[in-house]
């Protein structure tokens, strides 16, 4: 074959030269695989520790079906010969051992949401391989993961390591559709050009093609697909934070299967783990140069030329032998990975090639026989140089061997390594014979091993937290890198060549450090990572976490490299974290934790001196109108400037806290003289007074303070508390802007407070409350047009309780909700029966500002109520405070546009007495101002309440809104208004409160009513 016989001579001698480097190659490579084959799959019998009830489910189900995604290679798909394969298949098929079952796939699904269609309807009774989502979890139950996968970046070898997603900015990626990756990069990295494909193919078709920067997406995924199809431009060169779990699902319904696939995925070994994992392992990337491809290609070598050796042999014996070892060679040539070539010297066109070259490039050998053929499909860019050093060599009549890029049948790029022999006639080459090999999978892993090395060095000078430092035996500096220089401060041109005692090692470690490393050397007793202050360049100590590794160097040398983490950021954040656990992250004062702790330090002090502590309890005047009408950002920035008053008005050995809210506490220790006490609560309530500056809003507060006595009043810290709070309540009933001692009659007020917070509760379901009704009438007609529903409780033991009893309790407790429903039921219904009788009223219900920000109170039931009863919105008045009006939050806001909207007018009661501003007057459509009862009550001819009320009407009547006084008592009270303009009144001048059946008497007077 070929003139096999005088090619066979020359290679006799070269192999003999070459056969004891082979032979050792063979041993190895024998080692090697006997060590491979002596993993023994062995079957794992072990007890799941499965319940009564899961054995019994197993025994009825025998048959699973497994809902499986048919394109998710290489974690499972179905393959060409209709077989479930894959990672996760493996898996599946331990499950089915251990349990005894036949888990079926399901692979009549054509497309992923299909399956997850199907999965939804419960078709399945487990899934295989999912990602756990919020949505999936509201059908189904999930294991632990058992399989993982990162994201990866990958791009054309050419363009170097990008190292993270940060350098793609600006820059096109592609994602193939679905991937997980999509809406992360989308939402981390907005400024990254991101293109979807249909497949994981087209995508990374596009890289290697040059139409996108890099591709990011499933590692293993990716590994598999360049594999297959045969993309070798692009290599991994980059790294993401993502990750994604896989998981085994089952129906939701059927949590006795989940329990029992949790208990057999925890009963797989690790081993069984790394065998599923091995056996998978070619499927990806080489990470270095692979045994197996050793094997594949030096054992064709080695048994090509071991071949040309015993044939050599056996042909100076017979021409028989020649001819039959012509035939065996072109069998074992047909079955190994290598093709045999011969060519014309001269035209360096192919005579022969053996018949594997159609198996092994696509090309048949008539095919490669053609002229030119051979050139033509070097690659491009390897072209020139590799036909050049081909006819020089052959030219200079020396045996060469070369590796160069190829193109094969289907278009990809391989590596060949061509091994060349000379054949002289005459003196001069007449033929070229040789051996070309298939290198690919060698080059790239050799590629991988020089990225992984550039990528190596490359992380090290980058990582931007982790100073590494290299030394030699005598702690010279020999590596520096750019963390160093940020830690330490020193430049690697400083420090490189200078020893580490002498660089960052504090005085009192040096002798430490240096017995240390020499012990090290000597002994091998590694240096054990610790914490430690290593000193800057400025001279200042900083601490540190550093571990320590030993490694050989050339011609014996050992080198020592530190990796040192700073650990100023986690001390940093320790004291924070110290100081947040004691002090309000607001006021920067002591918080409840730490009062509690120093009340008790000053209470048992208090004790052994044989002196008192005075634990005082502040709480803010009208600080919820101020939050409410400015925002929470004012309301903190008054609560950060009351925490600095009060801090001014203690000692040093005092403590102000805050408890939460807007309640502070005050601990004055070592009393001698109760003096102090009241001095520090009037100076309190002074500074309190005083106006506070909240970014050009200038807002006033009071407050009111409660103080007890230590041991006088209790003997621990909650009775005192408890008191401070009570009094401060007290202090708060007495007008605010106050401070009050605890006595211990509060305690029976405490308790007759909270006995009938108890009766409230059951007095709407015993039917106690009563609606009395107080007419409003016309000032310029004296008819009666309008009323105002009041809320009566008739307590079976008290009596006639007054509604400012009950009704912030009513609030303080949310029963103000309920309360306030009965009320506009009672007073709706009031209204439908007075108009069957022909008599047409409008009444104004009192409404509460907790019935408006609570989610509870439905104003949409309020309107259908009057639709049932057939009453327009007119026929009744909403009335709100100027607070609630102030607020103005999104709920509020949205509740009275909606009284607006169904007709329902709106009426602000005790106007003047709180906060208020004109644009929510306009903004809201008032209709009514019900002037306060402090203003009418002392009204005289050219007093300041004449003046005021004369102020209110003509601003209310500018902004179209009507006014009704409230308390009109007197005669002269009512002309003074009428001359005014206003154009209602309220009051005991026209009719006390009463009852609606007494209010029916009335009526019939209201065609000329007049007191």
């Amino acid at each position: 074959m070929f003139g096999l016989q005088n090619a066979l001579f020359f290679r006799v001698a070269r192999l003999r030269a070459l056969l004891p480097c082979l032979l050792i190659l063979v041993c190895f490579l024998s080692v090697a695989t006997v060590e491979a084959d002596s993993i023994v799959k062995h079957q794992f019998h072990e007890s799941l520790d499965l319940t009564e009830q899961e054995q019994a489910w197993l025994i009825q189900h025998p048959v699973l079906k497994l809902g499986i995604d048919r394109n998710f290679d290489p974690y499972e798909w179905i393959d060409e010969n209709g077989l479930y394969t894959g990672i996760a298949a493996d898996y599946i098929g331990l499950l089915e051992q251990r349990l005894g079952v036949s888990i079926e796939p399901v692979s009549t699904k054509s497309t992923w949401s299909d399956v997850l269609k199907s999965a939804r309807n419960g078709e399945f009774d487990l899934m295989s391989c999912l990602v756990k989502t919020d949505e999936r979890e509201a059908f189904l139950l999930f294991s632990e993961p058992y399989l993982s996968s990162v994201a990866v970046i990958i791009s054309e070898q050419a363009k170097g390591y990008i190292g993270n997603l940060k350098r793609l900015e600006g820059k096109t990626v592609v994602i193939h559709k679905g991937h997980y990756t999509n809406e992360l990069l989308k939402r981390d990295y907005p400024a990254i050009n991101i293109i979807n494909t249909s497949s994981i193919e087209e995508a990374l078709w596009m890289v290697a093609q040059g139409n996108a920067e890099a591709f990011v997406g499933d590692a293993t995924a990716a590994s598999h697909t360049m594999k297959q199809q045969g993309i070798l431009n692009l290599s991994f060169s980059g790294h993401t934070d993502y990750q994604s779990d896989f998981r085994i699902a089952v129906n939701k319904e059927n949590p006795l299967l989940a329990s029992i696939i949790d208990k057999t995925l925890a009963s797989i070994s690790q081993q069984e783990r790394d065998h599923i994992y091995d056996h998978w392992r070619g499927l990806e990337m080489p990470s270095g140069i692979q045994p197996a491809e050793l094997v594949k290609y030096v054992l064709a070598v080695v048994s090509l030329m071991l071949v040309f050796v015993y044939w050599n042999y056996r042909l100076r014996r017979s021409e028989q032998a020649h001819r039959l070892s012509e035939k065996k060679f072109r069998n074992l040539v047909e079955t190994t990975d290598g093709m045999v070539w011969e060519a014309d010297a001269e035209t360096l066109c192919f005579i022969s090639v053996s018949d594997n070259a159609e198996r092994l490039f696509g090309y048949t050998p008539h095919e490669w026989q053609q002229p030119g053929f051979w050139s033509q499909h070097i690659h491009p860019e390897d072209r020139e140089w590799a036909v050049a050093l081909f006819c020089d060599e052959s030219q200079q009549l020396r045996d060469h061997v070369f590796e160069y890029r190829f193109i094969n049948k289907q278009g990809a790029t391989v590596w060949l390594r061509d091994m060349v022999n000379v054949v002289l006639q005459d003196g001069k080459p007449r033929w070229l014979r040789g051996l070309i090999l298939d290198i690919t999978d060698q080059k790239m892993a050799e590629l991988l091993v020089r990225e992984s090395e550039f990528r190596f060095r490359e992380l090290i000078e980058s990582l931007p937290a982790i100073a590494v430092q290299g030394y030699d035996e005598e702690r010279r500096v020999i590596y520096w890198n750019d963390a160093s220089t940020a830690l330490y401060g020193y430049s690697s041109m400083e420090a490189i060549g200078r020893k580490l005692e002498d660089l960052i090692i504090p005085p009192e470690l040096k002798d430490q450090v240096i017995e240390a490393h020499r012990s090290w050397l000597e002994q091998g007793l590694a240096i054990p990572a610790s914490e430690l202050e290593l000193l800057h360049k400025t001279g200042s100590r900083i601490p540190v976490f550093s571990s320590h590794v030993m490694l050989q160097a050339g011609q014996g040398q050992r080198e020592m490299y530190c990796i040192d983490i700073s650990l100023a950021e986690q001390k940093r954040a320790h004291q924070e974290l110290a100081h947040m656990a004691h002090f309000d992250p607001l006021t920067q004062l002591p918080n409840r934790r730490t009062f509690y702790d120093r009340l008790g330090q000053q209470m048992k002090k208090s004790s052994r001196a044989r002196q008192k502590v005075a634990v005082m309890l502040m709480d803010l005047d009208h600080f919820k109108e101020v939050n409410d009408s400015l925002g929470h950002d004012h309301g903190d920035l008054l609560l950060k400037q009351a925490a600095r008053r009060l801090q001014s008005c203690i000692r040093d050995t005092d403590t102000v806290a805050r408890l939460g809210g807007d309640e502070f506490t005050i601990i004055l220790g070592e009393l001698d003289d109760f003096k102090v006490v009241e001095r520090v609560a009037q100076q309190i309530l002074t500074l309190m007074s005083e106006p506070f500056n909240l970014n050009q809003n200038q807002v006033y507060v009071s407050a009111s303070i409660g103080i007890t006595l230590y041991p006088d009043d209790a003997g621990s810290i909650d009775l005192l508390l408890k008191n401070a709070d009570q009094a401060m309540y007290a202090a708060k009933s007495r007008g605010r802007n106050g401070f009050h001692y605890f006595t211990r009659e509060m305690e029976g007020q405490a308790q007759q407070r909270r006995l009938l917070v108890n009766d409230l509760r059951n007095a709407l379901s015993l039917q106690q409350f009563e609606l009395f009704y107080q007419p409003i009438i016309d000032l310029n007609s004296g008819r009666l047009h309008k009323a105002e529903a009041l809320i009566r409780w008739h307590h079976p033991v008290q009596g006639m309780v007054p509604p400012m009893d009950f009704i912030p309790v009513a609030e303080d407790t949310g029963m103000i909700v309920d309360i306030g429903n009965w009320v506009f039921s009672e007073a709706i219904q009031q209204v439908a029966n007075w108009q069957q009788q022909g008599i047409d009223i409008q009444v104004s219900i009192n409404t509460s500002p907790v019935q408006f920000r609570s989610e509870t109170c439905d104003q949409g039931l309020w309107f259908a109520q009057l639709a049932a009863l057939n009453l327009e919105g007119s026929s009744v008045t909403i009335e709100i405070t100027e607070g609630l009006l102030m607020e103005a939050s999104k709920k509020v806001s949205h509740k009275l546009l909606g009284f607006r909207d169904a007709g329902v007018e709106v009426s602000l009661d005790d106007f003047g007495t709180g906060y208020s501003s004109l644009s929510y007057l306009k903004h809201f459509d008032i209709d009514y101002l019900k002037i306060d009862q402090s203003f009418v009550r002392n009204l005289q001819p050219d007093s300041d309440d004449h003046v005021l009320c004369e102020a209110i009407i003509v601003m209310a009547h500018k902004l179209g809104i009507k006014v009704i006084a409230e308390g009109v008592e007197t005669e002269q009270q009512r002309e003074l208004l009428v001359a005014a303009g206003c154009d209602y009144g309220q009051g005991y001048l026209f009719a006390r409160p009463l009852p609606a059946q007494e209010f029916d008497l009335l009526l019939e007077k209201r065609e000329r009513l007049s007191i």
